[in-house]
């Protein structure tokens, strides 16, 4: 068997409304559906989904604990077209702050900020 491009990408977090808000008001990222502690956006052909702590405890039949934010396990790029106006909307907007634009040797202006649970947010623009 081989998989192709994933469906969808679930984010475990604390607090729903307070992860959605801060992926639809303040990344401007449009709701697909809500169910319950579910919640999906419409994100195009990969979706990004949230799902809170507790009830995917409950669907894998063990208490789950927050993650370290001072060793993540992944990021979620976003290409934009100025990372330095990105990073400063967002910041403003009360994204945490992590690591201000910075040219790339790889080609890329790459910022970073944090979700309310603390996942990593890259935000990508062509240097120069």
């Amino acid at each position: 068997m081989r998989f192709a491009a994933p469906d969808y990408v679930v984010l475990v977090v604390a607090d729903l409304d307070r992860a959605l808000a801060f992926y639809t008001d303040t990344l401007g990222l449009p709701l697909g559906h809500r169910s319950g502690p579910y919640a999906q956006l419409d994100t195009g052909t990969t979706r990004l989904a949230l799902f809170e702590r507790a009830a995917m405890g409950r669907t894998l039949g063990a208490e789950l604990r927050a993650p370290d934010p001072d060793a993540p396990g992944f990021e979620l790029g976003f290409k934009v077209a100025d990372a330095d106006a990105a990073y400063a909307e967002l910041v403003a907007a009360g994204a945490e702050p992590v690591t201000p634009p910075t040219d790339r040797p790889w080609g890329q202006r790459t910022a970073y900020v944090r979700d309310p649970d603390g996942h990593l947010v890259e935000l990508a623009a062509p240097a120069g």
